[in-house]
């Protein structure tokens, strides 16, 4: 691995901790202030968020680091 490779790997990591400790920051400090019904689906869609967040964020990371080729 040189260490051009290296650098560019510990920065995505740092990214993706950064971007998951700013989510879970927002979670505790916003969701109790909002009025969320107790219900199933809510629940599920709370649960869900930051694994799809961090999901849409490591493919816009893919898509930036391999162009599509034609």
């Amino acid at each position: 691995m040189s260490q051009t490779t290296g650098a560019a790997q510990i920065g995505f990591v740092v990214k993706v901790i950064g971007l998951s400790t700013l989510i879970a920051i927002a979670f505790k400090t916003l969701a109790p202030r909002l009025a969320i019904p107790a219900t199933t689906a809510v629940s599920l869609a709370l649960v869900l968020t930051p694994s799809l967040l961090l999901g849409a964020f490591l493919t816009w990371q893919l898509r930036i680091a391999r162009p599509h080729s034609q």
